[in-house]
């Protein structure tokens, strides 16, 4: 071993392992795939729950794909001892309590109280149905829609995420709430947001304005009924439990960046529902840049809140480096958005065209009329797989982003540098469709790399071989179960620790100059801070298994109590035989903890800006993170 900072593992990596209800719904899994075996009444419970959502506006009709029908896992729903949470294993629901000083609660306890969410009379009807009041569809709306998109990113990342890890920075401990929580009648006010000390998402009410269309005058509106709120606060928990650094403000982009991420998602997310894209295509004409509610986001909060038809426009061109943008995050997000929803929009405008020259041989003129409903199905199932496959790009390249200080242009980094693991041969020109989106928004790299695909993905270190991890072989590692689920607590610390052990012997030499550590001080820590195995599905039909590590080094100083004015960082994916396939650090981070100044002086003038100052706090002459950021990520 050569003398340096010693590489250790976070407490953090041992929270992110399988507890004993993981063990117990595993062994119920493996029950309901075998009906013989089972004995008893679990033998009578259904494979699946069907619920019913507002996939959109809650007012639009149902015959408009407003309402849709979606399917989970089925798990029985149960109230606490205490009755004020409706919990699953991964999400519990906070229920309103009546109380002297909240009479209004009176009528809406006692319809939960009567609430019977496994009787099978529920079941069978899909749920309660859609109201824009009702307190069990909302427990239901919320409920479904969380789940609907953890199995999203599940998918998308291809292993399990732990939801409700809460870190306390003043003793520097984690821990794992039970469940993460979904509270939609906390606070009377236009507003939602993701409380990560709490491992909750708390949701508003509010009264409607006098001219919303389809609400009485006065009446409550709920956000726990909007799809795209739900959505939208969840991913800023995902997005915070899969990179927890990116909470890290050290530059303009990256409160933004979980903005902008976080709206996207909530937009690809309603191309999931396909009758709800055929209705919208039906009324388009198959004109994708008039498809009304999916063209917009958070319609009804929008409206009823005193915005217009959108609370943020799609479509647009919003440049990155105009002066009119400023730096506050959903404005500056708004930037990425609309690059990201031009590349959607021209990859699936390819793929419509296509078809809808075979439906009109060869004139691409419609006739006049309506839409032939089998014509409108084929748009939409086109358009909703478009929908899916950005979705998966954007999920898919958090793990080939570095674990903090994300800016724009590195995400397109991470973007491409995935999808050339998954996709060598770039067919329909998706990549491009990506960096000529970004190029029309100004988004441009700041180290003199140009929109090539050879340029934009990740380099691999010129001894690569020596970063080679063969203790992350799936020929050593002991899985209990698919190689997506959590790791056991044992399996997980005896893999950290060879890991670590590894990075600390005779190569450690190489690692330190991998990470920027040469020559850094006593005062710098370096921290194996994820750890994790993954079997994702690639576009071909093959999955693809592999081992995501990440690697954060903090420099503390008399100047920073955070550690992170002059940090480095490295994300690397091994795949099944421990061979090191990408490796996400940015060039202008390397070196940081050994004296570079520049960055320091750029973070620290960044954090005397208004919106800096929202998460930097100077106390007796040190920088210090505000524990509150999160906060500030609300709708608007």
């Amino acid at each position: 071993m050569t003398d340096g900072v010693v590489i250790t593992v976070s407490p953090r990596v041992l929270r992110e392992v399988r507890s004993a209800e993981d063990e117990a719904d595993e062994r119920k899994r493996a029950r309901d795939r075998c009906p013989a075996a089972n004995t008893g009444a679990e033998t009578d419970m259904p494979m699946v729950r069907r619920m019913r959502i507002f996939a959109i506006d809650p007012t639009a009709r149902s015959d408009r794909g407003g309402v849709v029908t979606v399917s989970e896992p089925y798990e029985p729903l149960e109230f606490s001892g205490d009755g004020k949470t409706l919990r699953g294993r991964r999400f519990a629901v906070t229920l309103p309590v009546w109380s002297e000083d909240k009479p209004q609660w009176r009528s809406v306890r006692t319809i939960i109280d009567a609430m019977k969410p496994n009787s099978i009379v529920t079941i069978a009807d899909a749920g309660y149905p859609p109201s824009l009041s009702d307190p069990r569809f909302i427990a239901q709306m919320v409920y479904a829609t969380a789940s609907q998109l953890y199995g999203t990113f599940r998918k998308a990342l291809g292993r399990e995420i732990v939801l409700g890890l809460m870190h306390d920075p003043a003793t520097g401990e984690w821990s794992r709430a039970d469940r993460f929580h979904l509270a939609p009648w906390e606070v009377e006010e236009a507003q939602a947001w993701f409380d990560p000390a709490r491992a909750c998402v708390v949701f508003g009410y509010y009264k409607a304005r006098s001219d919303t269309v389809g609400y009485p005058p006065g009446s409550r509106v709920f956000t726990a009924l909007s799809h795209d709120v739900i959505v939208h606060e969840m991913t800023h928990a995902l997005l915070d439990a899969v990179k927890p650094e990116f909470m890290t403000a050290t530059h303009r982009d990256v409160l933004a960046f979980h903005e902008a991420f976080a709206d996207l998602v909530a937009i690809f997310q309603r191309y999931s529902y396909g009758e709800l894209v055929a209705a919208q295509i039906t009324e388009a004409r198959g004109d994708i840049e008039r498809l009304g509610v999916l063209g917009s986001l958070a319609r009804t909060f929008s409206e009823t809140a005193g915005g217009g038809a959108t609370l943020r426009p799609l479509i647009g061109d919003l440049l990155y480096d105009s002066p009119e943008i400023g730096d506050e995050p959903h404005q500056l997000g708004n930037v990425l958005v609309q690059a990201v929803y031009r590349a959607f929009q021209k990859v699936a405008g390819a793929r419509i065209e296509g078809l809808i020259a075979i439906a009109t041989n060869g004139s691409g003129i419609l006739p006049r009329g309506a839409l032939s409903p089998a014509l409108a199905q084929e748009i939409a199932a086109r358009l909703g797989k478009t929908a899916q496959m950005f979705q998966s790009m954007l999920i898919r390249a958090l793990d080939y982003a570095p674990p903090f200080g994300i800016t724009f242009f590195t995400f397109l980094r991470a973007v491409i540098s995935a999808d050339m693991r998954l996709v060598p041969v770039d067919d329909e020109n998706i990549r491009v469709a990506w960096m000529e989106a970004f190029r029309h928004h100004r988004i441009f790299p700041s180290d003199g790399l140009h929109y090539a695909e050879e340029q934009l993905a990740w380099p691999l270190p010129e001894d690569v071989a020596a970063f080679d991890l063969a203790m992350l072989s799936f020929a050593q590692t002991a899985f209990q179960g698919n190689p997506g689920d959590l790791l056991s607590l044992d399996i997980a610390a005896i893999q950290a620790a060879r890991v670590a052990a590894h990075m600390n012997g005779e190569e450690a030499a190489a690692w330190q100059a991998l990470l920027g550590l040469e020559g850094a001080g006593s005062e710098t820590t370096a921290d194996i801070v994820g750890l994790r195995s993954f079997a994702r599905p690639g576009p071909g039909g093959m999955t693809e298994f592999g081992t995501m590590l990440e690697v954060v080094c903090r420099s503390f100083t008399d100047r920073d109590a955070s550690g992170f004015m002059g940090a480095t960082g490295a994300s690397l994916v091994y795949d099944s035989a421990g061979r090191l396939m990408s490796c996400a650090i940015e060039p202008q981070q390397a070196g940081a903890v050994t004296g570079g100044g520049g960055r320091r002086e750029d973070i620290e003038g960044y954090a005397v800006s208004k919106e800096g100052a929202r998460s930097w706090l100077l106390k007796q002459g040190r920088w210090q993170l505000r524990p509150d950021v999160a906060r500030g990520l609300c709708m608007r």
